[in-house]
């Protein structure tokens, strides 16, 4: 057997086992990385009580073969799936999903952004929880800690093995503007990727931090200054 270990700040630490490449011809990674995922993400909502939280960790590489990038590479050869452009609304991101065998009600979701993808406008995802791990390439992650309370936009250098997890309700978008990002995000519940419980768009992000999907007129406040884009 392989391992891999994902591990957060706060200490939690979630051990992700996968067969040698002779064994099964790889066909229980998919299973894999749904037994670890729904744990972390289980734990995260039952400790928040009902809020919202983000958390940063790392997959630790302790496999022979077991990076991240050589997982998801793997997990596309061993399931395929069909994958679209144009999620999220977005040309530059392309996105396609693998369901459990079990008949549970959350996904795996393939993401690559591609490099110069900086303006998938911030967003929030109602209806379910995500625990996403980069795969390859570096990206911004762009997050509001308290979507109510704060005007404060943080950002966050994100590469291949990090993993970030957080609640429903966290205002976030993710950018590419250097190299292509590619990310496996697991959704707990899913959604199919057209439909409109995915994600929702409040006006009031684009008029703070720029961010606006090309489809809307950008806003303009009340000053009558356009917004200010945000990098």
């Amino acid at each position: 057997m392989g391992r891999l270990c994902l591990a957060f700040a706060d200490g939690q630490g979630f051990v992700f086992n996968v067969s040698d490449e002779n064994e099964v011809d790889g066909k229980d990674i998919l299973g894999a990385w749904f037994r670890m995922m729904r744990e972390a993400v289980g734990r995260a909502i039952k400790a928040t009580a009902n809020g919202t939280v983000v958390r940063f960790g790392r997959l630790a590489e302790a496999s022979k073969w077991g990076t991240a990038k050589a997982l998801h590479e793997r997990l596309l050869e061993s399931h395929p799936i069909r994958v679209d452009a144009g999620f999220e609304g977005n040309p530059g991101v392309e996105g396609g999903a693998w369901r459990p065998s079990d008949g549970r009600d959350d996904g795996l979701v393939h993401l690559r952004f591609t490099a110069g993808t900086e303006d998938l406008p911030l967003h929030v995802h109602e209806f379910s929880g995500r625990l996403l791990v980069v795969t390859s390439g570096i990206g911004l992650f762009h997050f509001l800690p308290d979507s109510e309370k704060t005007r404060e936009l943080r950002s966050r250098v994100v590469e291949a093995g990090d993993a970030v997890l957080f609640t429903s309700g966290v205002v976030h978008t993710f950018a590419a503007p250097l190299n292509d990002l590619t990310l496996l995000s697991y959704h707990a519940p899913f959604f199919e990727l057209d439909d409109p419980r995915q994600f929702t768009i409040r006006p009031q992000w684009a008029i703070r931090f720029g961010w606006l999907p090309a489809r809307l007129a950008p806003p303009r406040c009340e000053t009558g200054m356009d917004a200010v884009q945000v990098r």
